[in-house]
This record gives structure tokens, C-alpha cells and sequence, in this order.
């Protein structure tokens, strides 16, 4: 019997098997597609069987590949669980800890103080990603997500940094060139420069007491945040995004703040900034002191709601 078998290849293997496609596993996991099928046939060959039936388009497990797979998880989750007990008994921060985040956010609010606390814990690695899109954990093993908005009922636990908090605002030469909207009606009369998603146009919610919808229209969409931020900063129009992102605008006076009387939403329900890890009996020491860093670095309120 061989017992040549690596942890590597067991873990290529179950996500070949989730993914169905050596192109999705290689992007995933920083390799190249040829590496990624000549771990399996090597796999296949240790073990004596063929596990994978490899078509044009798609790949699907044999019989053999099937019941290899069952027992495959159960071996990586009692690795897995070995070595977060070995670490929470430890109780030193170290390994890789990946973590993703959202890509203006991450930017602004994450990388700026990563080189402080790799210097503070010297034996963890972090690897950041940024991403916008929906991120499984258990699937693409990240130890930390930094999500924002409305939360949700989850298996995930949860570690809120702060509310999100809106502006509306736009730059001085716009509002000399065409005034300051008064009431949430008046803004049909305005440039908005609006935020264009998977979703479609984000909507707007402006009220005193009760938040109520209201369509905008403008001259440029974009489904990044920050290019509507570098517009509205050049007198093109009116944005509607939170404080954590143009904190530091309206700090300098690059926009102004707009209908500030009003509250100011993209959604009815409450919008959070929190950290989120995979549900088990105590986080890992790696995953713990990065949620105390940022916390300590974001403060109470967050720093960029701070007056």
C-alpha cells in the first residue's frame, strides 16, 4: 500500500471534485491547470484506481473516485481540526490566515495597516483577497470575511466593527453650476451618478423619520465605486455612498455633504460592517487577534464616522 499520498493532493482532489474543472481549482489555488491534472494522475497512481473521468468540457468521479471522496473529507476535516486545536492551545498567533474583503474597503481600510500587524505577530502570514463577489469559506478555506451590508441569517458567527453610514454629497462646482437639491423630489432635476451592479441601478433611500425609495437618473453608471467618486469629485454629479469611502473627500472639502438633514440609505434595513469565521467551539489564536487589530484600529465609533 502506498502512503505516499500528500494532504496537497487530497485537498486538489475534493476540490476537483467540487468544482469539476482543473482551470477553476488552478485560479483558486495560484497553480496552472497542468499542475493541477498532473497531481491527480500522480494521486490516481498511489492509490492504484482510476477516480476521475475526464471529459471535454466537465470532469466527474468514477465509482472508485466516489468513494475515495467520502473518506477524503473526513480525513482533511480531522486534520483541520487537529491543527486549530493545536493552535488554540498554543495561543500564538501563526500560519497563513486568509482573509477576504471587499475591494474598496480592503484598500482603504485593511491594507493600510497590515505591515503593523505582521509586525506585531511575526510568525502569521496574511493573504488578502479583494472581492466583491460571494465568497464561500468552507469552499475557498478563508479563515476571515470582512463583509458589509444588511446581515443575514448565517451559520457564520459574526463580530460587528460599526453601521454603515451614507452621505449624499457632490463636489463645490457643482452645486455653483446647478444648486443644492432641498427635498428628495428635486433630485429627479439633479445629475446622480449611480452605482450599476449584477442587481442593476442601486436604489436610493432618503427620508426624515421613515426612509423612502427614490429613482435617480445621471450620465454615468458604474459598477465601481470609486470611479463615481472621481466623478462626483469633478463636478460631474451627485453620489450617495457610505462614509468609510469618502471619508477623506469631504474631509478635505472635495465634496460637499448634500440634503444632510435627511437620512441617507442604498436600503431600508441597517447596514453593518462586521467580520465573519466559520462557526466552531473557539476561533483559531490567528483569527482572533486580527479581529481584535481591526477593532482597535476601526474604534468606537469607526473612525471614519468619528467626528
Amino acid at each position: 500500500m502506498n502512503y505516499d499520498v500528500s494532504l496537497l493532493e487530497i485537498k486538489l482532489f475534493l476540490m476537483t471534485t467540487q468544482f469539476g474543472s482543473f482551470s477553476d481549482v488552478a485560479r483558486r489555488q495560484d497553480m496552472t491547470p497542468s499542475s493541477v491534472s498532473r497531481k491527480m494522475a500522480q494521486l490516481e497512481e498511489k492509490v492504484g484506481s482510476k477516480l476521475l473521468h475526464r471529459h471535454t468540457r466537465s470532469i466527474s468521479l468514477t465509482d472508485e473516485g466516489l468513494a475515495f471522496a467520502r473518506q477524503c473529507t473526513e480525513i482533511l476535516q480531522q486534520y483541520e481540526r487537529v491543527v486549530s486545536q493545536i493552535e488554540q492551545r498554543a495561543d500564538i498567533p501563526r500560519g497563513t490566515i486568509k482573509i477576504s474583503a471587499p475591494v474598496a474597503f480592503g484598500r482603504l481600510h485593511i491594507a493600510p495597516y497590515l505591515a503593523e500587524l505582521l509586525e506585531r505577530y511575526p510568525l502569521l502570514k496574511v493573504e488578502l483577497q479583494q472581492t466583491d463577489q460571494f465568497v464561500d469559506p468552507a469552499a475557498e478555506s478563508i479563515d476571515l470575511l470582512i463583509r458589509i451590508g444588511v446581515s443575514q441569517d448565517s451559520s457564520l458567527r459574526m463580530k460587528p466593527f460599526g453601521q454603515q453610514k451614507y452621505v449624499m454629497a457632490a463636489s463645490q462646482s457643482y452645486i455653483n453650476r446647478h444648486g443644492e437639491p432641498r427635498t428628495p423630489e428635486e433630485l429627479a432635476q439633479h445629475n446622480c451618478l449611480v452605482f450599476k451592479g449584477s442587481n442593476g441601478l442601486q436604489r436610493w433611500f432618503v427620508g426624515l423619520e421613515k426612509l423612502e425609495p427614490y429613482e435617480v437618473t445621471g450620465s454615468l453608471y458604474s459598477n465601481n465605486a470609486e470611479t463615481l467618486v472621481e466623478g462626483a469629485v469633478a463636478g460631474t454629479g451627485i453620489i450617495v455612498f457610505p462614509t468609510w469611502l469618502i471619508g477623506e473627500e469631504l474631509k478635505t472639502g472635495r465634496l460637499k455633504p448634500v440634503m444632510g438633514q435627511f437620512n441617507i440609505s442604498t436600503s431600508v434595513e441597517p447596514q453593518v460592517i462586521r467580520a465573519l469565521y466559520l462557526e466552531t467551539d473557539q476561533p483559531a489564536a490567528k483569527v482572533r487577534v486580527v479581529i481584535d487589530f481591526l477593532a482597535g484600529k476601526y474604534g468606537s465609533p469607526c473612525y471614519w464616522d468619528a467626528q
